[in-house]
């Protein structure tokens, strides 16, 4: 069974289940290059994994959907408003969002609203094809359910800016059953909870008073806050209550109440401050609403969702609880996840819980599979330098160790926000100095040192990794702290708190760039190397050959590394 999921609203995305089974993703921005681009139907990204996977359109068999827009030519005139209708009739290529009229008619039945027929004939599928329909927050915490192996109690959570009526939401999971502690159906309809309670409101409002983009740059306050003072931070916690069943409320009215009170919170005080005080406070919240959580029904095990689990500090601090074996943070954590949980619903309800495979995430190398030499043939139409040969990764290992930048190009790309070796820029990390000079080719500003990827038999050696964060950190979702005999050797990867953000790479995942580092390693003694997102500022990260080659044409890189061979910008290299 084909399983097609699809998310339209910001982060738009894509992702093909067979039977429960994932086996494509694709975020719409990788393809029209577009930042966190999304809130129409008619996506790229859909016909990209039926590429991927080699099927069409006929073969689907079901679509899981989140409450999403749809074409109002799919919506049936009775539910359409005056202005919708018209739309319709004059099939003007507009969309509703079906959540807003669920809501307003207290319905969320979606065959109310949509005719099915008209929608499988607008998307091109056979008559047969099902569809189904998946709660945000529900979807959010199902993605990371599929990844976990875990046999006791787990502890399933949420947290982001919203969704169908929510910003939080708690379920644990035991045997074959999953149990809504809040966040669920409920708050849909009669109780949706009060956005002043949201800390990822109030962390994008905070990036948003620091000069950035909320929903996009939150990741910056995360690294600028280690150089603040929490000044407010114990008053922005005073502005959420979080009461004995886990709900977490406030006194304040709406987004509006919460942005108001910050904005007196945060006058005068310099964005520094401003990201110390949000993080901080953040970290609070979450940290006691979760103890809440595990006091009512202890878990040892926590597995995250949600774009607030985007931060690497907080979700150190989750793993850090006592009692707590393991975490989990699915690694397309934001909403681009949504479709990977709305098509692990739709088995679910359909085959239930007890036939869910629930196995380990081995990598997220999930998008088209682009050879080597796929790039190397664009490489010489392009008019650059190639060099063919078995020894390309010890000339790459090489080059890095005479501080020379370079970037991976390696098969099919990530799933989620996060470089892990098949679209990565590396890097020695022996000079501090080198995050200026790429932060400066790729037009960045940031805050943060860039990641680094370790080999796992050198994992525990260089950072403190243990049980409890070991598979987050094949992933890149957790920081650890660095251990003090490494700190100096590696300073282009060590935060001023004395963190890194790893990633542990075993061969059989991506035998090019584990062995890249294992060469690095014997040139220099170093470990580790750097992995930052090969993309430049307010760009998408690269997809495709052309794009990775358009970048070393343009001087953000000096070299270019994959299967087979080197590439190089110019003839005299």
């Amino acid at each position: 069974m084909y399983i097609l999921g699809i998310h339209t609203g910001h982060d738009a995305s894509a992702c093909l289940f067979e039977d429960d089974n994932l086996i494509a993703f694709c975020k719409e921005e990788r393809l029209n290059r577009i930042k966190n681009d999304g809130g129409f139907f008619d996506l790229l990204c859909v016909d990209e994994v039926l590429r991927i996977a080699g099927i069409n359109r006929m073969q689907i068999d079901a679509v899981a959907f989140t409450r999403m827009k749809f074409p109002v030519s799919c919506f049936k005139t009775s539910v359409l408003s005056f202005s919708g209708i018209k739309r319709k009739i004059l099939r003007q290529r507009r969309y509703e969002t079906i959540r807003s009229l669920m809501l307003k008619r207290k319905i969320l039945d979606a065959e109310h609203f949509l005719d099915f027929d008209r929608l499988r004939k607008y998307m091109g599928l056979k008559a047969s094809a099902v569809f189904h329909f998946s709660n945000h927050h529900k979807a959010h915490v199902l993605s990371a359910l599929r990844f976990c192996d875990w046999d006791d109690d787990i502890l399933l959570v949420s947290c982001d800016g919203g969704g169908d009526g929510a910003q939080y939401s708690a379920y644990y999971f035991s045997g074959d059953k999953l149990d809504e502690v809040l966040g669920g159906e409920e708050t849909v309809l009669d109780k949706p909870q009060n956005a002043a309670a949201s800390i990822g409101l109030a962390y994008a409002y905070a990036t948003a008073a620091c000069g950035f983009t909320p929903n996009r740059h939150e990741g910056k306050l995360t690294g600028l806050a280690a150089f603040g003072e929490p000044v407010v931070a114990k008053a922005i916690v005073e502005l959420f209550q979080i009461d004995q069943q886990g709900r977490i409320l406030s006194d304040l009215v709406g987004y509006k109440g919460l942005r108001a009170r910050l904005a007196v919170l945060f006058a005068g005080l310099d964005k520094k401050d401003i990201a110390a005080s949000i993080q901080v406070a953040t970290e609070m919240v979450v940290i006691k609403w979760l103890q809440v959580l595990l006091k009512n029904r202890p878990a040892k095990y926590i597995a995250m969702s949600g774009g607030v689990f985007s931060n690497v500090r907080l979700n150190q601090l989750v793993a850090e609880m006592p009692g707590i074996e393991e975490v989990f943070v699915f690694p397309a954590m934001g909403d681009e996840g949504l479709p990977v949980g709305a098509c692990v619903d739709f088995w679910a309800t359909t085959q239930g819980y007890d036939k869910l495979t629930r196995s380990r995430l081995t990598d997220c190398y999930l998008g088209y599979p682009y050879s080597g030499e796929d790039l190397l043939l664009a490489a010489e139409r392009m008019g650059c330098k190639v060099q063919r040969g078995p020894d390309h990764v010890q000339k790459a290992a090489e080059l890095l160790a005479a501080n020379q930048v370079g970037a991976i190009f390696y098969g099919p790309m990530e799933m989620g926000p996060r470089a892990l070796g098949a679209r990565s820029i590396l890097a020695s990390p022996a000079r501090r100095e080198v995050n200026d000079s790429i932060n400066l080719r790729l037009q960045r500003t940031e805050f943060m040192p860039f990641a680094p990827y370790v080999l796992a038999e050198d994992a525990d050696m260089v950072y403190e990794i243990d049980d409890r964060n070991r598979y987050a950190c094949n992933f890149m979702t957790i920081t650890t702290r660095v251990k003090p005999e490494w700190a100096d050797k590696i300073p282009a990867v060590v935060h001023v708190d004395g963190t890194a953000r790893p990633q542990i790479i075993e061969r059989a995942t991506n035998p090019l760039y584990y062995d890249i580092l294992k060469a690095f390693k014997e040139i220099s003694g170093l470990p580790t190397l750097v992995n930052t997102s090969f993309n430049v500022h307010e760009e998408p990260i690269i997809n495709t050959p052309e794009e990775a080659l358009t970048a070393l044409v343009e001087n953000r890189v000096d070299f270019l590394v994959c299967d087979g061979g080197l590439v190089f910008a110019n003839a005299a290299q």
